[in-house]
């Protein structure tokens, strides 16, 4: 078993032990302050509902959109936004949040002054501990949209590190390399996905 296989299974192993030990804590929830549109829901039980102010997001839920594009501002005012049939799964342990991006477009615009610490896992990639505005897209191609400022991410070992340029839009291939690097313009499309709240303009 590769080192990446082994890391994910341990934050599983994790979360599923605090099920079993600590049924009282374990439904670790993250707060919300706002949605937009409906975000379907399937949590570790199997049931499905829509997700609202006052449900919150509990560790091992399953976050998704269908038609029409939404968005889910945290309490912290981190924003997530996602684009049509888009989808990830959450995973939190105390202070930790893991996303696991599975499809489609997802903007994740992290409030810098947040006590959480907020890792990204998609495919053979991660990206730990980030402040900053990234989209990851999956059509027929993994793609990671870096705002702000350059990004450190790592593929399956945490040895082998890509380094992201700030407003670059990267193709990673499922080799670990990045298959192609274009700067970003104003012209891109990726915005155009989500609802107007998650417009980012690029400095001029």
């Amino acid at each position: 078993f590769n080192k990446f296989f082994i890391k994910n299974l341990f934050k599983k192993f994790i979360f599923l032990f605090s099920l079993i030990t600590f049924p009282v804590a374990c439904y670790a929830e993250i707060n919300i302050s706002k949605i937009k549109n409906k975000i379907y829901v399937l949590n570790i039980h199997g049931k499905r509902f829509f997700l609202n102010e006052e449900t919150n997001i509990k560790s091992g839920d399953y976050l998704s959109t269908r038609e029409k594009p939404g968005i889910i501002i945290l309490k912290d005012n981190t924003s997530i936004c996602f684009s049509s049939n888009s989808s990830l799964k959450v995973f939190k342990n105390k202070n930790q949040i893991n996303f696991e991006f599975k499809k489609g477009s997802i903007l994740f615009s992290i409030n810098k002054k947040s006590h959480e610490n907020y890792n990204l896992d998609f495919y053979n990639y991660n990206l730990d501990n980030f402040k900053d505005i990234v989209i990851l897209s999956k059509k027929n191609n993994l793609k990671i949209i870096n705002y702000k400022k350059n990004l450190i991410i790592f593929y399956k070992d945490d040895i082998n590190k890509i380094n992201l340029p700030s407003f670059s839009i990267s193709e990673l291939s499922k080799n670990g390399k990045v298959s192609r690097k274009t700067k970003l313009s104003e012209n891109n499309k990726f915005t155009k996905k989500f609802l107007e709240l998650c417009s980012i303009k690029l400095p001029t």
